[in-house]
């Protein structure tokens, strides 16, 4: 892309100026502070800030995931941008103007910093649906497990997804990814296959299964749907996935898929991956930047009758 096009598509996106006015809002509230000493004396220096009184450089960049960041901020706004709206990694390469080395860098950095806490909570309940699905080349081979809660109207979807980095699911497998997961006395149905055999006396469970060989898919017909919908959105924005970020890619469409409000704009979701920075309490200086307090010398000269208080400054030296 040449950069007459670059620059049109850029002047669709805020400003450098009012991206940095969102950056200071998420990252320090309402008055920006040093995140060294907390100190609220700060100069600008072009791009960078001067605290006063630990005398530490810092930038917006630097105190959040966008540390060493060397590309415009319009170009990374524009970059999250086609992330969120789920624009394939050589589209958004070429949208930018950057390599499609760099726009798929970028999107990794994205969803690395998805909040990873929601998803590590997830409890399914009511009727749950388990299935495995198998995938990888043959040099390198990987199973997912997953569980999907059925959802009543007006719910939100509850998804569970497990990356195993072996070739396949054993009776194990199940029963761990079933005690994290599924809440005891759920209704829980599986198809036919070995490794849940059996599994209600392992777990609190009304087990319920069928047999895909007999055409019976009722009561899996989400959780099987759901391998489909994983595939095609690699697919279609990824290309390809390898055995190494194929965890992070299963976190990103767990969270598209149960919190959509995080990915409406890019500011909803810099206001969900930026952590605030802590305002440290200002040390007490000692030394150099601290005057020592004088103390006043009071003399007491006593005689029996009564006792005379006299300042140290109203004393002469007399010699003798």
């Amino acid at each position: 892309m040449n950069n007459d096009n670059n620059n049109n598509i850029l002047h669709q996106i805020p400003s450098e100026a009012r991206i940095k006015k969102e950056l200071k809002r998420n990252l320090f509230g309402k008055r920006l502070f040093c995140p060294h000493c907390g100190s609220g004396q700060i100069k600008k220096y072009e791009k960078r800030y001067h605290c006063k009184t630990c005398r530490k450089h810092f930038s917006l960049t630097s105190a959040s995931w966008l540390k060493g960041a060397k590309l415009p901020l319009q170009t990374i706004w524009l970059l999250l941008w086609a992330w969120i709206t789920k624009i394939p990694v050589d589209q958004a390469s070429k949208l930018a103007g950057v390599s499609e080395v760099t726009s798929r860098r970028w999107y990794d950095k994205f969803r690395n910093n998805l909040p990873k806490d929601k998803l590590d909570n997830i409890r399914l309940e009511g009727v749950v649906q388990m299935d495995e699905a198998y995938r990888g080349s043959k040099n390198s081979k990987y199973s997912l497990v997953g569980a999907k809660q059925k959802a009543q109207k007006g719910e939100k979807r509850r998804i569970a997804i497990k990356v195993l980095h072996k070739s396949s699911v054993d009776r194990r497998d199940a029963i761990e990814f079933i005690s994290q997961y599924v809440v005891p006395n759920s209704i829980f149905n599986t198809d036919g296959a070995g490794i849940y055999k059996g599994i209600e006396n392992w777990w609190k469970l009304d087990h319920h299964c069928e047999y895909h060989n007999r055409w019976e898919f009722t009561l899996t017909s989400e959780i099987e749907g759901l391998w489909g919908n994983l595939t095609t959105f690699i697919r279609r924005m990824y290309h390809h996935v390898t055995e190494s970020t194929i965890e992070s890619i299963v976190e990103e469409f767990l969270s598209r898929s149960m919190y959509p409000e995080w990915f409406y704009t890019p500011s909803t979701f810099l206001e969900i991956s930026l952590i605030k920075v802590k305002k440290l309490k200002r040390p007490e200086w000692r030394g150099q930047y601290q005057a020592k307090k004088k103390r006043k010398k009071n003399f007491f000269l006593s005689i029996p009758d009564f006792q005379f208080k006299i300042p140290e400054e109203s004393l002469t030296f007399v010699p003798y």
